[in-house]
């Protein structure tokens, strides 16, 4: 069944000259149109195993029993080993339930589900020096008292509590698998690429189908492709009886584009602290924007496949490429009610095992409860996907702390979180949940903001709750979820009394708005509350010098709340110390270090904050140059054995050497007094032409010293002379 969209008062505001919200008179929330009717454009089949033959004989037996006048267009197959049988037209659900039974009778098969239509309804649309702070209710309320009573904080998610400790980790992603997201200055920079899975309609042909290019749900002018951007999903009376087919009165699904995703982004991560507009819960975190939801709405499909590739799963073989950054946490504020909780049990089949599979990824899923509940509470077993194994389900409260009127709750909510109620005494817009829109009604307009109400306004602040989480390096889904559920505050106690919703004869009594954690009026655990995470509320501060031998000295910023928290030092995945202290070592040259505070125990044992420090390396010794083997001198000196006292006698020196022309230092010597010194160079080949000095009358004993080189050893030669 699609659900019924609310709309509520809407307080907008251009990005301009001015950053202060400039609101506008509100309007009483009441239903924009019926529901409409709950389509299924085919059959999604769990078999022994998904083989064209095998896909052929299902299609062969679901033919049999389908409505007159319709067939199975084309099959195909689908992760997880589903096989998808698309029908020629679109058909009530309740239409197909002879095939159904026909296909669950066979033995290969292990279940059967309509593939059918979900919508944004589960979170209807609405008309820190970021000034809408201070009235953003899911934030923080700055208010003394609330409807009279006493409060410190609110029934908020008190998320500026956990900022102390992390705004949240840029390589942290939420996927936001919604209608996709337009352009928003309070959103740029906040994203990662996403992807489109609102494809093309299959027109019949024969036996098979094809594709005509009409994309009356994408709206876009294309099927499955890189860009997420919402080209809006408004719908006139020609866009209704398209998606819809044939209906008494088109004008009651009528609606102008909600820009539903974008809302939710913001909710999200929206920026903080830039001097404008709103801040998300989780506003380090990036924002990736899967896009599912058309004019029409979403097929549980295109769904399942942009739940798988948020959460990283390989679909290559189906033409769809690999996701770059995958999500931990995938938000959807999307969904469908049932009659009874047994059909809504089958289409679990379909959910439950997806779920399985982005968990086996160490993805967190975060699904609204539903819009639902109006004179009677809606139960949540009548929901998909929110009641089904692996998703992390969330009701919506109001600003009292009560169940927002709307919501839908009963067992198996597992938490709660400020989804918005305006009808709440006093009414006004504002105590809903403001976040980033975009103005234009059918097609994108200008940037702005608006309070919208639903659960899908509470689904992504406890997505972006887990996002922390994750950021904190609580990794596990189980742990993540448990830690969820541990950090809330309880339901309001206050009766209120009877109230009056809409301005209809609809009067909804104070049992019925309370909250409790069991029993048909069950929220879940509790109430969203982030100041309730136990966490470093820094990283730990280092001092010491970063040498060899040197040791380092590491203190706790404490933590957010009462606890004990362990420091441990870490080379990159290695272990390497515990305490404050740590002595470097030589294995650490050259390295990082990495000193964690982490929380000891507890639901938030693991959460923990590090400080790094880089290790200079050791300097590099020069090596000791190897001793050359040098190579033998042979010298040789000629000289007058006689000479005239009152001449200078000439001296010849020749210096050989095996390969090497001799390079060097010679010295000439008189006995033991030096009369000469010159230096061989490679020009002169080893030979010396040297004019002796004046000699005294007598014997003299000359001797030539060579002082050798690198390559060449020293040699010498001597010999007697008379001067006369």
């Amino acid at each position: 069944m699609i659900l019924p969209v609310l709309v509520a008062a809407t307080v907008m505001v251009d990005v301009g000259a001015s950053a202060e919200p400039v609101t506008e008179p509100s309007a009483r929330v009441e239903p924009a149109g019926s529901p409409a009717p709950r389509l299924a454009r085919g059959l999604i089949v769990k078999a022994r195993s998904d083989t064209p033959a095998r896909r052929s004989s299902i299609a062969r037996s679901a033919r049999t029993e389908l409505p007159t006048g319709n067939g199975v267009a084309s099959t195909a197959s689908a992760p997880a080993g589903l096989s998808v049988l698309r029908l020629e037209e679109p058909v009530p659900v309740a239409e197909l339930d002879a095939a159904i039974e026909q296909v669950e009778s066979r033995a290969d098969v292990e279940w059967v589900i309509a593939d059918t239509l979900r919508t944004t309804t589960s979170a209807p649309p609405v008309e820190v020096d970021d000034p809408g702070f201070l009235i953003q209710g899911n934030l923080w309320d700055t208010r003394d008292t609330i409807d009279g009573q006493p409060t410190d904080g609110g029934f908020t998610t008190r998320a500026p509590a956990l900022w102390r400790s992390t705004q949240g980790d840029p390589s942290v992603v939420v996927a936001v698998v919604d209608t996709g997201i337009t352009q928003h200055p309070d959103l740029e920079g906040q994203t990662v690429a996403g992807y489109d899975f609102v494809d093309d309609e299959c027109t019949p042909l024969g036996d098979a189908c094809y594709y005509d290019r009409t994309y009356v749900n994408a709206g876009d002018g294309d099927g499955w492709d890189a860009d997420p951007s919402d080209p809006g999903d408004w719908r006139d009376e020609g866009l209704v009886t398209r998606c819809f087919g044939p209906v008494d009165d088109p004008s009651e699904y009528t609606a102008e584009s909600s820009w539903h995703g974008t809302h939710v982004a913001g909710t999200v991560a929206a920026k903080a602290g830039n001097g404008f507009g709103v801040a998300g819960v989780a506003p380090g975190v990036k924002v990736q924007p899967v896009r599912v939801l058309g004019h029409c709405g979403g097929w549980d499909t295109d769904i399942v496949f942009g739940i798988l590739w948020a959460a990283g799963v390989d679909l290559r073989e189906y033409d769809v490429p690999l996701n770059p950054t995958p999500a931990k946490v995938v938000n959807l504020s999307l969904g469908g009610a049932y009659e009874s909780a047994e059909d809504a049990a089958q289409d679990c089949e379909l959910y439950g095992e997806i779920a399985s599979m982005a968990r086996a990824r160490g993805a967190t899923l975060v699904a609204a409860a539903g819009n639902d509940s109006a004179r009677e509470i809606a139960p949540l077993s009548h929901s998909v996907p929110a009641s089904c194994a692996g998703f992390v389900s969330v009701a919506s409260t109001s600003d009292t702390g009560h169940r927002s009127w709307y919501s839908t709750a009963g067992e198996g909510v597992d938490i709660a979180a400020p989804g918005g109620e305006m009808q709440v005494p006093t009414s006004s817009a504002e105590r809903g949940i403001l976040s980033t829109v975009n103005l234009g009604t059918t097609a994108p307009g200008a940037a702005g903001y608006a309070f919208y109400q639903g659960t899908s306004m509470a689904t992504p602040a406890v997505a972006a709750g887990a996002a922390l989480l994750y950021s904190l390096g609580i990794t596990s889904p189980d742990a993540v979820e448990a830690g969820l559920k541990s950090a809330v505050q309880p339901f309001s106690t206050v009766r209120y009394g009877r109230r009056t919703i809409g301005g209809a004869a609809t009067s909804l009594t104070t049992d019925e708005l309370d909250c409790t954690t069991t029993g048909r009026t069950s929220c879940g655990a509790g109430i969203l509350d982030l100041s309730r995470v136990t966490a470093p509320l820094a990283a730990p501060r280092v001092t010491g010098t970063a040498a060899l031998g040197e040791q380092l000295q590491a203190r706790s910023a404490g933590l957010t709340t009462a606890g004990a928290s362990t420091l441990t030092w870490w080379r990159a995945a290695t272990k390497v110390g515990t305490g404050a202290a740590y002595r470097i070592t030589a294995a650490d040259a050259g390295r990082t270090l990495t000193v964690r505070d982490t929380v000891a125990s507890g639901p938030f044992a693991g959460a923990s904050l590090a400080t790094s420090v880089v290790v200079p390396a050791a300097p590099t010794p020069k090596p000791t140059p190897k001793p050359v083997a040098k190579v033998k001198a042979t010298l040789r000196m000629s000289v007058p054995s006689k000479f005239r006292r009152t001449k200078r006698a000439p001296l010849t020196v020749r210096i050989a050497a095996p390969g090497v022309r001799p390079t060097g230092t010679v010295r000439i010597y008189d006995g033991r007094k030096r009369i000469t010194t010159r230096k061989l160079q490679a020009k002169h080949g080893g030979t010396l032409r040297v004019t002796l000095p004046k000699l005294k009358k007598g014997k003299h004993r000359l001797r030539v010293v060579y002082s050798g080189s690198a390559t060449v050893r020293s040699a010498a030669a001597s010999k007697v002379v008379r001067a006369r």
